[in-house]
Order: structure tokens, then sequence, then C-alpha cells
């Protein structure tokens, strides 16, 4: 038996009725109503969208991104960014008429829509690290592909590996998922099935499989005989050590991600050790026989 309404409730429901319908009226008459934004004070601050895999997105969210790119990280750079300014514009056309008018919205909420939308409209950084599931949203959490917005500046190296760190996690537990899935599709006799992404992360994890064929090309470190992927700085070899290949480039990297006192002990015991690996893995010297001359 259904539960009757009360009085209460039918009177807040006919007094909300007439209240929307006098704004309509209202603004459809050319009457001065207010409406609010987010924009409070001029801003002094950028959000930036970062980007850590190999994975390029093109987000449509119209008429206020019709098209968004967010480009890949290349082979080699920690990231790609792209700015956002603290509020966008949100163009919209007042009711009754063809006039246009324009809203601020704040930029996170803006990116956290483009980036996630099962989190809109949360403004919130560690937001982005919950898992957030819904039905209409399948997919379209590129949270969980390494992408991620930021108030931290690209010259902020020691604030920003820490939240590289949190989302290259986020990103390892997404590509374990898909390989579990592709791996299922696969002994269910479903390879046609089998998507890019799916691809994409078992070349990630640098992992093989019969229903996967590589798709980076590999060569022989120089410095330890392992195979490993063209192009690399370094890597970690069998015992779970850095093997550096190029040194200058491999530098680089760590002066982008350690605080200087740190660094300057780090870059001393990397040389020492590059050193120990080129002495080690070029071929010996066979010592010149010394030869004895009689004396006069």
């Amino acid at each position: 038996m259904p539960v009757p309404i009360t009085h209460s409730i039918a009177q807040d429901q006919k007094k909300a009725m007439n209240v929307a319908k006098t704004m309509a009226d209202a603004e459809n008459h050319g009457a001065t109503t207010l409406v609010t934004q987010d924009r409070q004070s001029e801003p002094d601050y950028f959000v930036y969208v970062y980007n850590i895999l190999e994975l390029e997105h093109l987000v449509q969210q119209p008429p206020l991104f019709a098209a968004f790119h967010i480009p890949k990280c290349k082979k080699g750079e920690k990231f790609a960014v792209t700015l956002l300014p603290a509020f966008v514009n949100e163009v919209t056309m007042k009711a009754g008429t063809t006039e246009l008018s324009y809203k601020s919205i704040d930029g996170r909420k803006a990116a956290t829509s483009l980036l996630n939308p099962g989190a809109f409209p949360g403004i919130q950084w560690e937001g982005q690290l919950n898992d957030w599931k819904t039905d209409d949203q399948t997919g379209n959490n590129l949270n969980n592909f390494g992408c991620f917005w930021s108030l931290t500046r690209p010259d902020e190296p020691d604030k920003l590996e820490v939240e590289i760190e949190l989302f290259r996690d986020k990103a390892r537990v997404t590509m374990e998922e898909l390989i579990k899935s592709a791996e299922e599709l696969f002994e269910g006799g479903r390879r046609d099935r089998i998507t890019p992404r799916m691809h994409f992360a078992m070349d990630y994890l640098g992992k093989q499989g019969p229903w996967h064929m590589s798709m980076r090309h590999m060569i022989t470190c120089p410095n330890c005989g392992e195979s490993v992927q063209e192009g690399i700085a370094y890597h970690k070899n069998a015992f779970g050590e850095k093997c550096v290949i190029d040194m200058e480039r491999y530098m680089k990297s760590v002066v982008q991600t350690r605080p200087a006192r740190q660094l300057a002990t780090e870059e001393d015991d990397e040389v020492q050790v590059a050193t120990a690996v080129a002495q080690n893995a070029a071929p010996a010297r066979k010592a010149k026989k010394k030869i004895s001359r009689p004396t006069a």
C-alpha cells in the first residue's frame, strides 16, 4: 500500500512549481535575474592537465568543450601537460531570446568533467583517486589511464613527482585489469574482442602472451645483455639494479625529480656505478709481457 503524501510535502511541491513558473516568466520578459557564478576574484593560477601514459585522448563535451585534446606523453618524457584557465566561460542563451550570456565555471570543475564525468562537479584533487563507477560513464574515467588535473606547476618537481607516482599506481591497476579481461577473452575464443588498449597494457607492463604481439622494438642492452625497449635511458636488470644506457638522458630525468642535496649524492653514486658497468662490459685487455734486457 503506497504511503499517502502529507499535506506539508504537497504544499512544498506546489510552492516550488509556482516559484519556477515565476522565474521562467521573468526570464522570458526581460527581467533582471541573478545567476550565481564560481568566480569570486581574479585568479593567479592555472589548472594543469597531466598525462603520464603514451595514450592520447579526445574528449567531446559541447558546447563548453567541442573537442578537448589531451596529448600523449612522449617516449622518454615524464608527462605531457595541457593548460586550462582557472575559470572557463560557459555560453548560455537567455530564455525566449537570441541573446547570449556567459557564466564562469571553476576550471577544476571543467577538468573533472573532462577527465572523470562520474566525479563531476567535484573540485577536490583527492577525489580523482577514488573509484567512481557509473553505468553511463564506463571507460570515460581518464584518471584510470594516467590523466589528472592539478594546481601543481611543472616547475615544482618534488611535489609533482608524488602526484605522478599515485597515478602510476592507479594506471598499473587499470593495465592489470585490462590484461585479465583480454586473457579471459582469449581463453573463451573471442580474440577478436581484444582491444588496442589491452595490447597497450601488455606493452606498458612489459608482458608477453599468445594473444599479444608486442608493438615495441626490443634491443639487446649493451651493458648487461638483457632484452630491453629501444630508446630507453636506463632499465632495471634481473638483480633489480639500475642499468644506465644513456647517462646524459638519465641524469636529466634525475634532475627533474630529485632535491638538490639528494641529487648531488646520487649523481656521484650513479656515475661510479655506470663507470663500473662500462668497465666490466668492455673486453679485458691483455697485459703486455715485460721483456727484460740483459745489462751490459
